[in-house]
């Protein structure tokens, strides 16, 4: 024991303040939620059956996110929303009371007194099936597809050795710390309106489809300037006539972010929540709501010594993500579909009933089931036999579509972990000998990693021979934290303070640290 305490007196480090935010990782959430909305009012009718639903809207809010144990995220939130119900006396905005949820996120590398991060919001969100009314009442089958960006980040605080005097370079063994800092997120939300003008007075109208095209962002000093062009597909009934109509208008803005440079990577996630239409006469007035979520990262290194031969250092694991790739592929699906080609006809966006990405050897795959509704426009001219009238609602037929992509990604093994992000694009329609063709579009970005441990020496913070210290907590300290400062295990200072991994502690809350020297 003497030598070695001598041989530790003996060494003089070179050290640095390593203080950083790493992202240890990221992940896109999405599930389903299904909702029931009850109306207690006549509908308005075509034809004997209630109107469907108006436009849909719905926003997301987070409770908690928490880590309680090792690779394992909890979320708690809900779901609030309201729809337009066409009553028989006009259009009515209907709330409904909002749907909790809670979530099990598998994440590597993620530990307690870790950051998380959670944005929510809607990526998909219609009726499940036809309307269907019993004693007086209307009930609506709602389907709310959620996605959540999630991110866990690691507050490094520690002093580690770059460096050490009068001892050989043969005895010091050297590494590289390199990660990705995490800057920090924004959200940024843009609300766009527009009226539009039809021949004959308006009786009903609802946003079928809507989304993003030709996206791009531009990072500047002081924030991230971006543009884009939005497209909506509306379905209407004016009059004697029906049909569907595209409209498109461009948008731009800035995101005020400071201290973005040339070696800061930007990311911005655009979604657009939801549209809606207002009938006035023969104008509807569009209100669009888009959501444009900002992360900001960069890569940092620093060369460290992990130990020095012959000498009892103190070390500190560190647990650090290494990024095996980004891959960024479009996606297309195509389907035909069994019914001749009609006068008019478009898609709802769809959302993923399965996705599943598997890391293999050099590779990776990624197959997922893809569902929407298609909504096309009887044959004009047709009259009913009963009615002698012309159908005005559109046909509405559900579709499913499988795809399955083999990427090339070299580095990629069995403990490769992923974060997949979806973004729907267009869909197109053409005809076939008695059918119709259906492209479904998206871009598919892949981001992989796998987690490393790497030893880094660090400096004594208690005189030599000590063997337990008393510490004060201060604001925002965890077990992890502390552990980190005086190279322990969490689980070591918990058991001696007869406490959880996961307490949270008091400001002035003291602590006993075993050190075992």
């Amino acid at each position: 024991m003497g030598r070695s305490a001598s041989k530790r007196e003996q060494l003089d480090l070179l050290t640095t303040n390593y203080n950083y935010k790493m992202l240890v990782g990221e992940t896109v959430l999405r599930f389903l939620l299904l909702k029931d909305l009850i109306i207690e009012e006549k509908p308005a009718r075509e034809k004997g059956r209630p109107f469907p639903l108006g436009d849909l809207a719905a926003w997301v809010g987070f409770s908690d996110a928490v880590i309680e144990e090792k690779g394992k995220i909890k979320l708690w939130g809900k779901v609030e929303g309201k729809a337009i119900f066409y009553s028989a006396h006009g259009p009515e905005e209907k709330s409904w009371p909002e749907e909790e949820f809670y979530r099990e996120v598998e994440m590597p590398g993620a530990l307690p007194g870790m950051e998380v991060k959670a944005h929510g919001r809607i990526c998909y969100l219609g009726e499940e099936e036809a309307s269907m009314e019993a004693e007086g009442k209307v009930l609506y089958q709602l389907k709310i597809e959620v996605e959540v960006l999630l991110s866990v980040a690691d507050p490094h605080q520690l002093n580690v050795a770059i460096g050490v005097k009068d001892v050989p370079a043969e005895k010091i063994k050297r590494g590289v710390i390199t990660a990705e800092e995490l800057l920090g997120e924004k959200v940024f939300y843009l609300t766009l309106k527009k009226e539009y003008e039809f021949e004959e007075e308006l009786i009903f109208v609802k946003a079928i489809n809507y989304y993003i095209k030709g996206f791009s962002w531009n990072p500047e000093d002081d924030g991230v300037s971006f543009r884009g062009e939005l497209v909506t597909i509306l379905y209407y009934m004016a009059g004697e006539s029906s049909g569907f109509r595209e409209n498109r208008q461009q948008f731009g803005g800035k995101i005020d972010f400071a201290g973005l440079k040339k070696n800061v990577e930007v990311r911005l996630f655009p979604r657009v929540g939801y549209v809606t239409y207002r009938a006035d006469g023969k104008v509807a007035g569009e209100t669009a709501f888009i959501d444009i979520f900002l992360r900001a990262k960069r890569v940092i290194q620093q060369d460290v010594v992990c130990d020095i031969q012959g000498f009892a250092v103190k070390k500190e694991q560190l647990l650090l993500p290494k990024t095996t790739g980004v891959l960024k592929e479009p996606l297309e699906i195509v389907q035909k579909l069994s019914f001749p080609y009609p006068p008019g006809i478009t898609a709802e966006p769809g959302y993923l009933v399965f996705l599943d990405v598997a890391a293999l050897e050099d590779k990776i795959e990624v197959a997922g089931t893809l569902e929407k509704n298609i909504y096309y426009l009887p044959e004009r001219g047709v009259e009913d036999p009963d009615e002698g009238e012309k159908e005005l609602l559109p046909t509405v037929l559900k579709v499913k579509g499988d795809f399955q992509n083999t990427l090339s990604l070299p580095g990629a093994g069995k403990n490769t972990a992923s974060a997949v992000y979806l973004d729907m694009d267009a869909v197109e329609f053409a005809p076939t000998e008695n059918a119709t063709l259906m492209v479904s579009r998206a871009l598919l970005e892949i981001k992989t990693w796998e987690m490393q441990e790497l030893s880094v020496v660090i400096p004594y913070r208690v005189p030599l021979g000590t063997s337990m210290v008393v510490y004060s907590a201060r604001q925002g300290d965890t077990m992890l934290k502390i552990a980190r400062s005086y190279g322990v295990l969490p689980e070591v200072i918990a058991e001696a303070n007869g406490l959880g991994e996961d307490t949270v502690l008091e400001k002035g809350q003291k602590l006993l640290i075993p050190l075992f020297f």
